[in-house]
């Protein structure tokens, strides 16, 4: 078994085999606070963008729905397509499979919870008033959400269902930044920012709500070292996600960057450097989950050399 540790011999890897892994009860906070972070940085940004389209009162808050929601499936679409493998090398098949299978229904149960949410985005094209010129796009738009809420009803366990699903995502990413910005170079940018949000967003809820619970139940080396490369999958993601959002970011407020001190200190240019604040702190969190092994309740999946040097204490 490769459990990509450095140093071990094949006797040393037996031996490791045999270890009994710590399963913590309590569920780390560091990750939920990334994803309530995240989240409050897309309202902050999604608020002010929507005020620029005309958006007012609760259509603001509809707006924002919309986009989460496709965040929220979207990211968690590519941990299920990208991130998950049936197969690891050098790790025993019988238990990956058991992980698997686990990963894979309960991919299902928190799809179909996160399904009315999309539902409810479908709302998101009424409320901006621009695209009242624009039907097909705004009827595009609907349909896509009505679609991928229905997929995600439907069991997105089956890659046959979110395949489909999250090429959805990424045209409803394309309508919304097409919606917000029109037929520009801005639109790739602000697809570029979505796509960012996207990753981070819905890697963060299969995190929470799919590798964490489910990897409680599977407290063995094989299926430890499965979960840790799925999350370093995602880890290297976020490394590109983080600056992405940042850059992109700043190229879309460069337009302000001229208007006086007290804009961006009131409403709703203070939007902007709240934003930046939650980011800043979002990078913190990426930084200090991993030293904390706040990861994961299961030890190992942070960091697999965990288990050696539980190991070098028998």
């Amino acid at each position: 078994m490769d459990l990509s540790i450095p140093g071990l011999s094949e006797r040393d890897e037996r031996r490791v085999d045999t270890l009994q892994v710590i399963v913590k009860e309590e569920t780390p906070f560091l990750p939920k606070v990334a994803f309530t972070l995240i989240t409050l940085a897309s309202v902050g940004g999604a608020v002010f963008t929507g005020l620029g389209l005309g958006v007012s009162g609760a259509g603001l808050l509809v707006r924002w729905l919309s986009l989460w929601a496709v965040a929220l499936a979207g990211g968690f679409l590519a941990w299920r397509l990208l991130y998950l493998r049936r197969a690891e090398k050098g790790v025993d098949q019988v238990r990956v499979d058991a992980l698997t299978g686990d990963l894979l229904r309960r991919a299902d149960e928190v799809g179909r919870w996160v399904s009315p949410v999309v539902l409810l985005g479908a709302a998101g094209p009424f409320v901006v008033p621009a695209l009242a010129g624009e039907p097909l796009l705004r009827w595009g738009i609907v349909a896509a959400t009505l679609a991928l809420a229905g997929l995600l009803a439907v069991g997105v366990g089956r890659g046959a269902v979110a395949g489909p699903a999250l090429a959805l995502v990424v045209a409803l990413i394309a309508g919304w930044a097409y919606a917000d910005v029109g037929p520009d170079w801005a639109a790739g940018i602000r697809a570029l920012h979505l796509t960012a949000f996207t990753l981070w967003l819905g890697g963060a809820l299969w995190n929470i709500a799919v590798a964490m619970p489910v990897g409680r139940r599977h407290p063995n080396v094989d299926a430890v070292l499965a979960g840790a490369r799925q999350l370093d999958r995602f880890r290297w993601v976020v490394r590109f996600v983080l600056p992405t959002i940042i850059v992109t970011g700043l190229v879309m407020a460069d337009a302000f960057r001229a208007l006086p001190l007290g804009w961006w200190t009131s409403f709703p240019g203070i939007l902007i450097p709240l934003k930046v604040l939650a980011i800043i702190a979002l990078v913190v969190v990426f930084i200090t989950c991993p030293l904390f092994r706040h990861c994961s309740p299961v030890q190992g999946v942070c960091n697999i050399d965990d288990l050696a040097e539980q190991e070098d204490h028998r």
